[in-house]
């Protein structure tokens, strides 16, 4: 199996960029339309709950040692039952794989690549994604550890350049959504991203001095669940919550609205070199716990074997996921409860 193991440093990496992910475009819409001008605090909210999470989920990984969390659920419920709930586990990793895959070709399509076939966007970016999981977790570890500074200064860059179009009035009254409906949104970062950091316990073995780990995983937390929350903050500030809520990529459109000078303009570019960076760490963080689960359930001692049968039914599967965006939203609302049954509940009863 892959013997390879990451610094408590490159995991805390991991940790930000899977955060980020696919998030930092999908999420500012369902936090605006749920909390109104609020939804940047209900972000806050919903990454402070999140504290709780790592706490749990750290627990599990040091009862559970050097075991990734399929080899500990056999362990724990036997060779059989073990196995059926490991099943709809994997499954519970596989199914979001695919979906952050079919993000990718939904936004690319439109936005960039407007006459370049959905399939051939998935099989380009899936090639990559292969590569590097057969590469092994040090390789993911080091490439995320390259990739987090230039995403870091684009973001900052970002941020910098729309400060002159902030409208204040655009976040008052503060609070004034209701408690109800800020917790309503802080459900949204759960569900995306928050709960899925459960497969991070597939890599988690992996870490080396596991005393340091846990203050890594906090940190990244820190880090990402800040940057998604001034992402939400600077789309309402910008475009006001009605507009954030009806943009189906608000942050997109933040950065298409950069002018400086009059000859700085036209950067979204930008955006879309920190969202392809940040979603291929989330896709491959999934895509390899999937392959070494799935390894471990049938006793296959090489993971590797199984990376391109599971890369073409990956492809397969983002294309019947679900036939469009608008789907997808209800689709994402509804996962909820199956979210907390294997990022709150399994990891619990373990």
């Amino acid at each position: 199996m892959d013997n390879n193991v990451i610094s408590p440093r490159q995991f805390m990496y991991l940790v930000i960029l899977f955060l980020i992910g696919s998030s930092i475009l999908i999420v500012p819409t369902p936090l605006a339309k749920s909390a109104d001008q609020d939804g940047w605090i209900a972000s806050f909210l919903g990454m402070s709950i999140g504290v709780l999470f790592i706490l749990l989920y750290h627990k599990i990984a040091v009862t559970i040692g050097d075991r990734t969390f399929i080899e500990a659920t056999i362990d724990v419920f036997g060779k059989w039952f073990g196995r059926v709930i490991c099943f709809f586990h994997l499954a519970f990793i596989y199914i979001p794989a695919s979906l952050v895959l079919r993000n990718i070709g939904d936004f690319m399509t439109p936005q960039i690549l407007e006459e370049t076939p959905l399939q051939f966007t998935h099989i380009l970016f899936m090639l990559v994604v292969i590569l590097d999981a057969r590469l092994g977790i040090e390789v993911i570890g080091r490439s995320a550890e390259m990739f987090i500074t230039w995403i870091s200064l684009l973001l900052l860059f970002l941020f910098l350049f729309l400060t002159p179009q902030l409208e204040m009035d655009n976040v008052q009254p503060m609070f004034g959504s209701g408690i109800k409906s800020m917790i309503q949104g802080s459900f949204t970062v759960m569900n995306t991203p928050v709960l899925e950091m459960v497969v991070l316990l597939m890599i988690y073995p992996k870490v080396k001095e596991k005393t340091k780990a846990r203050q890594a995983w906090l940190l990244g937390l820190l880090i990402g669940g800040g940057f998604l929350s001034m992402i939400t903050l600077f789309s309402i500030l910008v475009l006001g919550s009605d507009l954030t809520a009806l943009n189906e990529y608000p942050v997109y459109e933040l950065a298409s609205k950069i002018n400086i000078a009059g000859f700085l303009e036209g950067i979204e570019i930008i955006v879309a070199i920190v969202w392809m960076l940040t979603i291929f760490f989330k896709l491959i963080i999934l895509y390899y716990g999937a392959a070494l689960g799935i390894a471990q359930f049938f006793n296959i001692e090489d993971y590797r074997v199984l990376l391109l049968p599971l890369g073409m039914g990956l492809i397969v599967l983002s294309i019947i996921v679900y036939p469009d965006v608008a789907y997808f939203e209800t689709f994402v609302r509804n996962v909820f409860p199956y979210k907390i049954m294997h990022g709150l509940l399994l990891p619990f009863l373990l």
